[in-house]
């Protein structure tokens, strides 16, 4: 899948590998295979529809903007999808390419994040932060992976520096193990995260 043009992989490490798909109105993605674990987040409300090599396609279905969810992939997939919307679709298809896990880490219990899935290399959670919001995250041995699910005015704290950034949809920042790590809005509007845990 890392070689279909239009899945572009922006970062990459020891446990997750990116990529980024963009499919403009009326465009098709060559026919390509998952078959390693991953993490799927939507950005767009988006109707398309996929085809099985060798089978006949799928019935439309429309993306949920914001939505997450894991496939394992165990039966690998072979498939194409087009867009047959007005508007672009976007998708980020995280591989967990570690294979097995690491080292367990103990589930968060913080204030805004709501656990989404535990699977054996990934614990994802949903993080909602309101205007002004601050999330603090303990070093973790394996680190974290932190997911803009739309546009937000962030300062991230680690190794004592302070960072400001405005995010977009799709905007990702990796928490390295070992690191403490918070983040603070600095808008007056809520802003939503997928956050990962890795394993």
């Amino acid at each position: 899948v890392r070689n279909e043009p239009r899945h572009h992989n922006v970062f990459e490490n020891e446990y997750v590998r990116l990529l980024d798909v963009w499919l403009a109105p009326g465009d098709t993605t060559q026919f390509h295979i998952h078959a390693t674990p991953s993490v799927f987040n939507m950005f767009t409300q988006t109707t398309t529809v996929s085809q099985l090599i060798d089978e006949q396609p799928s019935k439309s279905s429309t993306s949920v903007a914001g939505s997450t969810f894991y496939d394992s992939l165990v039966t690998p997939r072979i498939h194409r999808v087009w867009n047959k919307d007005t508007s672009w679709y976007h998708v980020m298809d995280i591989e967990l390419v570690a294979g097995k896990p690491h080292i367990a880490e103990p589930v968060l219990q913080i204030a805004h994040l709501q656990i989404l899935f535990d699977k054996p290399l990934v614990r994802g959670y949903h993080l909602q932060l309101p205007a002004n919001g601050n999330l603090q995250l303990p070093a973790s041995k394996n680190g974290y992976l932190l997911l803009s699910l739309g546009e937000a005015s962030v300062n991230y704290k680690s190794l004592g520096a302070i960072e400001n950034y405005n995010l977009e949809a799709g905007h990702y920042h990796w928490v390295s193990a070992g690191q403490e790590f918070s983040i603070t809005l600095s808008n007056s509007t809520p802003a939503a995260f997928t956050l990962f845990q890795l394993k």
